[in-house]
């Protein structure tokens, strides 16, 4: 039983970690919806501006420098997660035939990107308006929806801790357990003790049988009857015998 039982806390730690994840994955898919939504907002109000030759020439001198995209900060933009004001930035980067986007290192959270087709184009000239986040494993968990994950892990500890309980139960020593106080025939008294005495609290009717009766040919029928009469003579004691499918029998004792 109880390698089948602890199936049952496997397959709820197992769930746990798996919709830990899921709801990790969406968090983060979350932080780029909303950097999208915050790159269309911003692209929208300021393409006219970027796609002036001014700006161009102005963007090509600073990657002339620094041989990086212009930075823009997010502070003042609108994110569904105000937490993203302090991590999100916008890059503007010149984009032509000769000049391919950029790419950003590190390990961050990155938005689609939009195109803005400069005034007067040559060679396919244009700025890309890309969104980043710079966020840590620790803030997306924290960002994400736990509550299912926590809700099946604390099922799976109380499952494993049932289990252990009712292990420990059924390993209670026979030897605590008096037959004294209750009326009992030497047969029934014997049968009850031989189940008690097993490692399992279970023992098999060809072994039953040999025990009780030795060769006895209609022993299987006197096994029956016994233990029908032990049950009803154990009734009010607390102690079960059960049949397990016709091939064994096994004896519970009831707190």
């Amino acid at each position: 039983m109880l390698r089948y039982g602890m199936l049952i806390p496997l397959v709820l730690m197992i769930a746990s970690v798996v919709s830990c994840c899921l709801s990790y994955s969406d968090a983060r898919q979350d932080i780029t919806n909303d950097l999208n939504e915050a790159m269309i907002a911003l692209a929208s109000a300021n393409s006219e501006l970027w796609a002036r030759q001014d700006t161009i020439t102005a963007l090509r001198k600073m990657h002339e420098t620094t041989n990086k995209p212009l930075i823009y900060q997010a502070c003042d933009l609108n994110f569904r997660n105000a937490a993203l004001r302090d991590d999100a930035y916008f890059t503007l980067a010149l984009v032509d035939k000769t000049n391919p986007a950029p790419k950003i290192q590190g390990n961050k959270i990155a938005s689609d990107s939009i195109m803005i087709v400069a005034e007067n184009a040559a060679d396919g000239l244009a700025i890309q308006v890309q969104g980043f986040a710079d966020c840590s494993m620790a803030s997306v968990f924290s960002a994400s929806n736990q509550t299912l994950p926590g809700v099946l892990f604390v099922l799976s500890i109380l499952s494993m801790a049932g289990i252990s309980a009712i292990e420990r139960r059924k390993a209670t020593p026979a030897a605590a357990i008096s037959l004294d106080n209750i009326k009992l025939t030497p047969m029934q008294r014997q049968l009850t003790q031989i189940l008690l005495d097993a490692p399992s609290r279970k023992v098999s009717k060809n072994i039953l049988c040999a025990t009780l009766w030795g060769n006895k040919s209609n022993a299987d029928e006197s096994l029956y009857t016994l233990v029908k009469r032990t049950k009803t003579a154990l009734a009010d004691s607390g102690i079960k015998i059960i049949c397990n499918r016709g091939e064994s029998y096994e004896i519970r004792i009831n707190s």
